[in-house]
């Protein structure tokens, strides 16, 4: 409503702006006609100028011819003074006419050329005749008679200068009429124009009205727009935590048996072997970590938590976990304390020494020879108070390649690694500056850089830090808890705990058994959230491990579900377990009721932690007192028809370098289990695939395609992982006929993977008698 009175207001001041300006116009208009007629008026006037002197000329010859001939005619004595005075009287009015400036256009006519001249010497010769006292009456008789003889010509002088001067104002009333004209057309086109003008305003303002309805619709369209990019935001976030999930799920596995691994008797080739992988997982598990942190810094969320933290201690943690690093290329690597340290600040310690790490490992790896020094400074004074700020310095310096301008101008850009040729040399993301200078930043403080080629490089972290007290000491209160009694193959009672494990993949669950079991406790098993509420409440178990993403109902509904009961079950200690990374996952599960949260891939002293703070002693349960997990025996693989393949089979469908990771970290023989388990299709994810495009059911393809692309790729069958992510990703929009035919194509890339996988003695179950015909 405010918008259309000012649109009205507005149109009111333009037309009352038109009117007046159009009455402006009228009223010069009529002041133009006025000064027409004045100036018509003024010419008429004007007229007379040079006229009036040539006829006075002529009238007082004639004045003066008049007394001459009657000083010439008369008898008596004449009146000679009255014939000098008129002589005078004309000479006057023939000095007008030949010294006036308004004479000149009069000068031109060839009248004035024949009576001016002669005039004046007819003037020399009277003054002569009439200045003696007795003129000479023969000589008066002459001038007489040559005033006679001028006399025509005179007036023919008086005739040219009327006519010069007619001639002159009718040419210079035309140019003033012309000239006047001339202002009443630009006053009627101006006239045209402020109407132009009006109108024109009028049409303006419409459009601007219409733009601004325009506008704010477009400004609608950009809040939705703003709103769906939000959304996608949501969307790109819930991706990046799912794929987080599938990602930590199978590293969780590998990790985990690696660890389980390494708890076995192994040669030193065996110890080595482990070793690898377990670097090549700890190396893609960090860059997974940093694809995350980006992410994070991308919406926002990346947020420290700053705790009371023991400098000195981390510190050294850094130089323990770098001292190996730099020896494995035969580097030193010292740190240098130059000040005093305060003993305990608030920060984010493994923010910090996530920067330091990430620091001290590119001049480690960008150093060929030389040491690299982590020099520390601090203005700490020993009589600061525990309230004071500190500055903390720290550059680490090395000996390496060095770096030009060009190259640190985009250091801390992402993806970025100075040139191609250091990118194929020493290989990274150019994800780890980028993220260490944001992580400085957020804690109010900077990373600078100064290199010379060749000469080495030195990074400088600058942060301000609080000074805090020493944090208490006491010791939690301790909980009452009444444990089950468990007892081993003897029957006797030991005190191990009652732990259920919510857990749908088979691989993590494989994993917890055997984990939880070699910590010495007792484990349960479900395989989605209802399972899970349903066992704790029918036997109440001392902790559960609940996977947050789970069929049926995720780990999050499942711990609402238990809370909200009002029974012992309520009150059951709940942890979550997941592959998501990120800072709002754990908020979730916080918020939903859990109790702790372990991020994927979990290890072993996390979980001995864990349970040690919550448990106490009865965490540490000896394994030999619980029930060990019944080992299956291999069984000998049975023969099956010999089957022939095609060449690059195994390429295709094999991802032979996951495959040799795996089995290196669980060994051939629980790879040969897991693979079993796979075709045996123990889950029955295969089957409900196949259901699924048998009834062409496009809204299950998404689920149950899911749940077998990620075993499929865990175990390193990249052949059916590709189509069952392609099922997972378009399946929603076909049709029946395609359906079927991505289920005969499912049905044999399981029988071709079946059958590469047996020949290979990677699985003891045969391939059903379909697959044993020869191509």
């Amino acid at each position: 409503m405010r918008t259309s009175d000012n649109s009205h207001r507005y149109l009111l001041w333009v037309a009352l702006v038109s009117v007046t300006m159009a009455l402006a116009m009228a009223v010069m208009l009529v002041l133009q006609l006025t000064q027409r007629q004045s100036i018509r008026h003024s010419s008429q006037v004007g007229n007379d100028s040079i006229t009036a002197m040539a006829f006075q000329h002529e009238r007082e010859f004639l004045r003066f011819r008049q007394e001459l001939r009657g000083l010439v005619q008369e008898r008596t004595s004449p009146d000679l003074d009255n014939v000098r005075l008129r002589l005078d009287i004309f000479v006057s009015r023939l000095g007008l006419l030949r010294d006036n400036p308004s004479i000149t256009l009069l000068q031109e006519r060839p009248e004035y050329a024949d009576v001016i001249p002669g005039m004046e010497q007819l003037v020399t010769r009277a003054d002569k005749v009439l200045g003696s006292d007795t003129p000479d009456p023969q000589a008066l008789a002459n001038l007489l008679n040559e005033f006679n003889a001028i006399g025509p010509a005179v007036q023919a002088l008086s005739m040219a200068a009327n006519s010069q001067v007619s001639g002159l104002l009718e040419r210079q009333g035309s140019t003033l009429l012309r000239q006047n004209d001339q202002i009443i057309w630009l006053t009627l086109a101006q006239l045209i124009v402020l109407l132009i003008a009006s109108a024109s305003l009028v049409v303006r303002h419409r459009k601007q009205e219409q733009q601004r309805l325009e506008w704010q619709q477009l400004n609608a369209n950009l809040l939705a727009a703003n709103l769906q990019a939000e959304n996608a935001n949501r969307g790109k976030s819930q991706f990046l935590a799912n794929m987080s999930h599938e990602l930590r799920t199978p590293f969780n596995g590998m990790l985990g048996m690696l660890g389980l691994l390494e708890g076995t008797a192994l040669n030193a080739e065996q110890a080595d072997y482990v070793n690898t992988v377990r670097g090549s997982a700890s190396h893609l598990l960090a860059l997974l970590n940093d694809i995350l942190d980006v992410s994070a810094l991308d919406v926002g969320k990346m947020a420290v938590n700053p705790i009371p933290v023991q400098l000195s201690d981390l510190l050294r943690d850094v130089d323990a976990l770098m001292q190996p690093l730099a020896k494995e290329k035969n580097l030193g690597f010292s740190l240098v304390l130059h000040t005093a340290l305060p003993l305990w600040v608030e920060a984010d310690g493994t923010r910090i020494k996530q920067i330091l790490l990430n620091l001290v490992s590119n001049a480690i790896k960008f150093s060929a020879q030389g040491a690299i020094v982590l020099d520390v400074e601090c203005d700490f004074a020993p009589e600061a108070l525990a309230t004071d700020t500190v500055v903390l310095r720290l550059r680490v310096s090395d000996q390496g390649i060095g770096m030009d301008a060009a190259t640190i101008a985009c250091l801390f850009q992402r993806f970025s690694q100075g040139d191609a040729s250091i990118s194929r040399r020493f290989g990274g993301t150019g994800l780890g500056l980028e993220i260490s200078r944001n992580l400085a930043r957020l804690m109010g403080g900077d990373i600078t850089v100064q290199s010379q080629p060749g000469q080495g490089s030195q990074f400088s972290l600058q942060l301000p830090l609080a000074c805090v007290p020493a944090p208490a000491t006491g010791s939690p209160p301790e909980v009452e808890l009444v444990a089950p009694v468990h007892r081993n193959l003897n029957g006797e009672p030991v005190q191990g705990l009652d732990i259920l494990v919510a857990e749908d993949h088979p691989v993590n669950r494989k994993y917890m058994q055997a984990l939880l079991s070699r910590l010495g406790h007792s484990i349960r098993f479900v395989e989605d959230g209802a399972q899970a509420v349903a066992e704790v409440r029918r036997a109440v178990p001392d902790l559960v491990f609940m996977d947050v993403h789970m069929p049926v109902m995720d780990g999050l509904q499942a711990t609402q579900a238990l809370r909200s009961g009002g029974d012992q079950a309520a009150q059951v200690y709940i942890v979550a377990l997941t592959a998501d990374a990120f800072a709002e996952s754990r908020e979730r599960a916080l918020a939903a009721g859990m109790d702790a949260f372990l991020s994927k891939p979990v290890r072993i002293d996390q979980i001995e932690t864990l349970l040690l703070q919550r448990f106490g002693s009865r965490a540490t349960a000896p394994a030999a007192a619980v029930t060990p997990v019944a080992e299956t025996p291999m069984p000998v693989p049975a023969k099956a028809a010999r089957r022939r393949f095609r060449a690059g089979d195994v390429a295709q469908h094999l991802d032979m370098a996951m495959l040799g990771d795996i089995c290196v970290a669980i060994s051939l023989d629980g790879y040969r289990s897991l693979m079993d388990g796979f075709f045996g299709d123990e889950s029955g994810s295969f089957d409900a695939l196949l259901s699924a495009l048998e009834r062409s059911d496009v809204a299950a393809l998404h689920a149950t395609a899911h749940a077998l692309k990620g075993a499929a790729a865990s175990l390193g069958l990249h052949a059916l992982a590709s189509l069952a992510a392609q099922t997972e990703q378009t399946g929603a929009q076909w049709d029946a006929q395609e359906c079927a035919a991505t289920r005969e194509q499912l049905q044999a890339l399981r029988q071709t993977a079946h059958a590469l996988c047996h020949r290979m003695g990677l699985t003891v179950l045969a391939p059903d008698e379909g697959l044993a015909k020869p191509l």
